[in-house]
């Protein structure tokens, strides 16, 4: 037993599962702050010492393993913050497989939350007092949860649980399932074992070279790996800090994230690459008085590809602050591999590979450009740590391919998972793979085509049909299957969606053939409103692009498959069979003078049309009072930027979630005006 009264079975220079790190951590240092959660004036509003932690997360063990047992999966519906994170490292103590998710949402489908719960089983869910309400009601509604027991909220007290004795836990033991973020229909639960977490979070330690000085500022969302692993786990593994902000409260307000990194003297930071790009967006005048990132020692990013550009844009842009370009660590992973597969030194500045656009293509060498017309710009993702190997293999002989060949990244080290949830034939055809010609494996198949030059990994493209958007990753096929039904003019199975690079981000692009009945006569305006609000209802994403074709008019193969990598060829190069097409536009947002004492709803219901306009490529007259706001494609990013600036603009004070409540243009419209008067009254 520990001096925290604790039972503590193994020495520190024998530990081998990410719990005994925990208990370890706060057993050393037991008075230290390990998590400090911030509003969005930057106020802390909770903060908890390893002491405080641990003792949290073993009342919530407790209260597990009095109705259930080792192996059972319970739900975590928490959305971050010091409640998540007791919530997640109490099931993993109490050897039960946490299950994080996102939360659902009223008055909306919530394909992803329901396939979750379905394909996880899970017997519990864990949520907080903001959410309970929430998370009943949703429940309640369904008749597919009659395997769930029991609801447990979680709160933070200062109760302490001596002598309590924790379940033993072996590193094969599974620690959580990582749902991918797009999982839709057919979700995959990537099984995460002690050992991998154990594993993983040495990889980042290593490569980040972090110490228990580190300090993180994060905003990502804990149930995606790169928030949860890299960001609230690798602080307790290390004995550092971590500052959460809310996820929404970033995106109201990115330069929230910087205040975080100058007040706490942040080292290190993680970002994906289109939170850059919104950053260099939204922050228009970085303030050097308020904002220093002179502390940061890594800003990592992953989880999508890494832009050069974007890179650089981010550097120059916020050099007056003090940030330095050398503090970039590019990295590649995937939840597969629980999180990190390589990554570039904390010692090294980012490297380039500029290569031959046109000759780059699987299993042919890579050829440095001899010009800039031909020229593309590929980020290195680094090398590898802790006894991780990574082979380039061609994705149809399975034989290994040399330096500067382009072919399948395959991974093997004690960070690859035990496979997917439930689905062995899945797991056997990702997780055990081996090379033909020298049998090296077992290996874990990523899917992602990449090569290595001078022991640096550089990734080129995608094998599998993916779609990777602002980092979530999302089947074709999901997405096609619900488009395709959302119109009686449109025709099954005759959809195609895949992803292209516009303004250096990837934008999400709809090819549908049409119903030969309706090839004239169809309305054109109500079937692109159909195809958005279908994509951003089910997926919380908004389409750059639809093209509706003929009949018989997407490529497929012999089989009937659909040839996605064809369908964006003849899309870019203009050559499908279009009936018409529709594309997101720049609309200039039209100035108003009305004067805030003197505004009507009638005038915050034009002022919403024509941001919404701008902001989605739609002609605001086409827009009409009485259509559901989430009708014309927003996804969560749009509707939290619509309301920062309606609230600024009006003086009110309408809350994101009014607008699945009061959908109507009009109706928020109203309430907005409300609001705005009830805020002058007080």
């Amino acid at each position: 037993m520990n001096k925290l009264g604790i039972y503590h079975r193994v020495q520190p220079d024998c530990i081998t599962t990410f719990n005994e790190k925990i208990i370890d951590r706060a057993t050393r240092t037991p008075n230290k702050t390990v998590f400090i959660q911030l509003n969005e004036a930057c106020e802390e509003t909770s903060n908890l010492s390893y002491r405080k932690l641990i003792h949290n997360s073993i009342g919530v063990s407790k209260q597990l393993l009095e109705h259930h047992k080792k192996g059972d999966r319970c739900l975590i519906a928490i959305p971050g913050g010091a409640e998540f994170i007791t919530a997640f490292l109490g099931c993993i103590l109490s050897g039960i497989i946490a299950v994080p998710t996102i939360l659902p949402k009223r008055n909306k489908p919530n394909s992803r939350f329901w396939s979750i719960v379905e394909d996880s089983n899970p017997v519990c869910v864990l949520t907080s007092n903001d959410t309970r309400e929430l998370v009943e009601s949703q429940l309640e509604a369904s008749e597919n949860t009659t395997h769930i027991k029991n609801i447990v909220n979680v709160e933070i007290s200062n109760a302490e649980y001596p002598l309590f004795e924790l379940p033993e836990v072996q590193p094969d033991d599974i620690a959580f399932l990582q749902y991918t973020s797009g999982s839709v229909g057919r979700p995959k639960g990537i099984m995460v074992t002690q050992k991998n977490l154990f594993h993983n979070s040495g990889i980042i330690k290593r490569s980040f070279n972090h110490t228990s000085q580190l300090v993180s500022v994060s905003w990502l969302p804990p149930f995606h790996d790169m928030g949860l692993i890299g960001c609230m786990l690798q602080p307790i593994f290390v004995g550092g800090v971590t500052i959460i902000i809310q996820p929404t409260d970033f995106i109201r307000n990115p330069s929230l994230w910087f205040q975080a990194i100058t007040k706490y003297k942040a080292t290190t930071v993680g970002c994906p690459n289109f939170g850059l790009d919104y950053c260099v967006e939204k922050i228009t005048e970085p303030d050097s008085n308020t904002m220093d990132l002179s502390s940061l020692k890594v800003l990592f990013c992953g989880s999508e590809p890494v832009r050069e550009n974007s890179l650089r844009s981010f550097a120059d842009k916020f050099s007056s602050l003090n940030f330095k370009n050398e503090v970039f660590l590019p990295c590649y992973g995937l939840a597969e591999a629980t999180l990190m597969v390589s990554g570039i030194s904390q010692t090294e500045e980012p490297g380039y590979f500029y290569a031959d656009r046109i000759k780059i293509s699987g299993n042919q060498t890579v050829v440095e450009a001899s010009n800039h017309h031909n020229m593309i710009s590929y980020s290195s993702c680094g090398r590898t740590w802790n006894h991780t190997k990574v082979l380039i293999v061609d994705p149809n002989t399975r034989y290994l391919l040399p330096e500067n060949m382009v072919g399948e990244v395959w991974v093997m080290n004690d960070s690859v998972c035990k496979g997917y949830w439930n689905k062995p034939e899945e797991t056997d055809e990702v997780f055990h793979a081996f090379t033909k010609d020298n049998h090296k494996g077992p290996c874990m198949r990523t899917g992602d085509l990449g090569f290595l030059s001078n022991n640096q990994l550089y990734i080129t493209g995608r094998l599998k049909e993916l779609i990777i958007v602002r980092g979530m990753n999302l089947i074709p096929n999901d997405i096609e299957n619900v488009v395709d039904k959302c119109h009686p003019a449109l025709q099954g199975n005759g959809c195609a969606v895949f992803s292209i690079e516009h303004e250096n981000c990837e934008q999400l692009v709809v090819v549908q053939e049409i119903k030969r009945v309706h090839i004239n006569n169809f309305n054109q305006d109500e079937i692109v409103r159909a195809i958005q609000s279908a994509v951003a209802e089910h997926f919380d994403l908004s389409v750059y692009a639809i093209v509706v074709i003929y009949p018989m008019g997407l490529p497929k193969t012999t089989s009937g498959k659909i040839q996605w990598i064809e369908c964006r060829k003849l899309y870019l190069e203009d050559n499908l069979r279009m009936v018409f097409s529709w594309q997101r536009e720049e609309h200039i947002q039209e100035g108003d003078d009305v004067d805030a004492d003197t505004v009507t709803p009638g005038h915050i219901m034009n002022w919403i049309k024509n941001w919404l306009g701008a902001k989605l490529g739609i002609d605001p007259r086409q827009i009409e009072s009485e259509q559901p706001i989430l009708s014309l494609g927003l996804d969560s990013i749009t509707a939290v930027e619509l309301e920062t600036e309606l609230n600024a603009r009006f003086a009110t004070d309408i809350f994101v979630g009014d607008f699945f409540e009061n959908n109507t243009i009009e109706c928020i419209a109203k309430v907005a005006f409300k609001n705005s008067l009830q805020e002058k009254v007080t």
